[in-house]
Order: C-alpha cells, then structure tokens, then sequence
C-alpha cells in the first residue's frame, strides 16, 4: 500500500469502533479555543473517560468563558478536576491561570487570536500564554483550521507503535520526536482542517482507550494487523480453565 493511504486505511479501521454512539461529538465537534484548552489541561493525567466527565461538568458548571470560569469558586473547580484523576490541585490551578492570562491580554474574546498567521498565533499561545508547543497546535487546528498536526503522548505513542516514526521514549515526548511523528502525520493526513481533526481525534481516543503506555489492549485491538508493536510484545493468549 502506497504509504499516503496508510493513515487513511487506519481512520477508516478507527472510525467504526469510535464515532459509534455519539462518542465522535466528544472531542471533534469542540471549536472554541478557549474550551479547546480547557479540556486539554482536564487532560493531563487523566483516568479513562476522565477528560469528558471533567469537561462536561466545567460547562454544566457554566465555566464556559474565561470570566466565568474564573467566578467558579474554588471548592466546586477541584470537585470537577477530581472528576478527571488524580493532581486535581495542580489541574484546577492550571485552570484558573489559563483563564487569567487569557481575560488579561484577550478580554472575553480569545477566537482573535486564530484569525491571525499560524505563526504569529502558535507565538502568542507558547510565549504570552506560556503554554507548549502541543497545546498550541491543539488549538490552532481545532480552534483555527490551521492544517498542524498536535501530537500528544497519546498520538505519539499509537503513531510510533503503528511505525509512522521512532519515539525516543514512551513516557517523555522530546523536541525531536515531536516533530518527527508531527511531519509523518501530517505527511499523509488529509489536507483540510476536518479531516486532520478527525484523524487526530481517532488517534487521540485509541490511544486513550486501547493503546496504553503500560498493559495496552492489544488482544481487542482492531489496529492489530497494522501495528509493529505488537509483533515485538504479541499479547498474551490465556489458557481455558481446567488446562
């Protein structure tokens, strides 16, 4: 198979097991910068299915603004942060921050800022907002349509083990792996700011949900026949009871 439909040949495995039962609106219909962000930091270091209760009680909790994510008292943010995982102290801090620096230097209107180039954009996230490169190129794709590929540990862990690039470590994304796996994605991802949304969105659940840094599902993944690493660690076959 010519290498540029291989990533086209593995959305198209995703997509039935993910974008079945709603589960498709969790991530690519999110659009506004400003909750773009605020679902990535209820990301970091999130159990499974953390992340969307966690973002689904910030906006019942109506912190869909930076003003009114800041007027969420401090007892209720770390109720919805726990809802996440563990570090909810760390998380809600975070939170609180992001909100602050944004009403600061944007008042309530963040979307501004993709409407300006990728780069003076992605300068403004990493520098002003003091935010990394990743959580920048999250939001210029979702939030701005800019055609960047965000690579994630999650993406990066499912793109190295599908053999796209070599990662340097499973647990640390350098510079370099960063923007090695970045160039191999977007190399072959499709050219228009949804279709890299949605492969983006199906690698980021996959690798949320299967592809584990530590006892992934490789036995019930559907990526079985396409990925490299298992063939190094095959999963383990139980043996019936009673053998």
């Amino acid at each position: 198979m010519p290498a540029g439909k291989r990533l086209q040949k593995i959305i198209e495995i995703l997509a039935p097991r993910y974008e079945a039962e709603g589960k498709k609106a969790e991530l690519t219909d999110l659009r506004d910068p400003f909750m773009l962000g605020a679902w990535y930091i209820l990301g970091q270091h999130a159990k499974r299915n953390g992340q969307a209760r966690a973002y689904d009680a910030l906006r019942r909790a109506k912190g869909t603004t930076p003003g009114m994510l800041l007027d969420i008292a401090p007892e209720k943010l770390a109720t919805i942060c726990q809802t996440a995982g563990p570090y909810e102290d760390a998380r809600g801090k975070d939170l609180y921050a992001y909100a602050d620096s944004i009403e600061e230097r944007c008042g309530q209107d963040f979307s501004k800022v993709f409407k300006k180039p990728l780069a003076e954009a992605r300068r403004f996230v990493e520098n002003d907002l003091k935010k990394p490169r990743v959580f920048a190129d999250f939001l210029l794709l979702y939030g701005g349509g800019s055609l960047v590929f965000p690579v994630e540990t999650r993406v990066a862990r499912v793109a190295a083990r599908l053999g796209f690039a070599k990662l340097k470590s499973e647990k640390e994304l350098d510079e370099r792996s960063y923007k090695a796996i970045q160039k191999a994605l977007e190399a072959q991802a499709p050219r228009n700011a949804e279709g890299m949304i949605r492969a983006h969105s199906l690698l980021y659940r996959h690798g949320t949900d299967t592809c584990h840094l530590t006892a992934p599902a490789c036995a019930q993944c559907v990526l079985i026949a396409e990925c490299q690493y298992v063939k190094k660690h095959p999963p383990e076959v139980k043996a019936p009871l009673g053998q």
